[in-house]
């Protein structure tokens, strides 16, 4: 995930963006429920990228942050079924 795509991710589920992390697997419903309301609250912007009062960044579109979501998505689904906690930066 690229830097920004990844900030980003941190920061819509509260986590600060450091060289360390984890999310454990007892965080991962509470996170995947903001990623998901956050994807919800963008869907006006990829179907109407011209819409106003809706901005993720003016480097990155909605269809990015989608992509960037998914991804996200997937891996935490990923590590609760698996009963594992996602850890960055060791």
């Amino acid at each position: 995930m690229q830097r920004f795509s990844a900030e980003t991710m941190l920061s819509i589920i509260g986590k600060t963006p450091g060289k360390t992390g984890v999310i454990t697997v007892s965080e991962m419903d509470t996170l995947i429920q903001k990623i998901e309301s956050e994807l919800k609250r963008q869907a006006p912007i990829e179907r109407d990228p011209g819409s106003s009062g809706i901005e993720i960044s003016k480097q990155h579109d909605a269809v990015r942050f989608r992509e960037s979501a998914d991804s996200f998505l997937e891996l935490l689904r990923t590590s609760k079924a698996t009963g594992s906690n996602v850890v960055w930066g060791l």
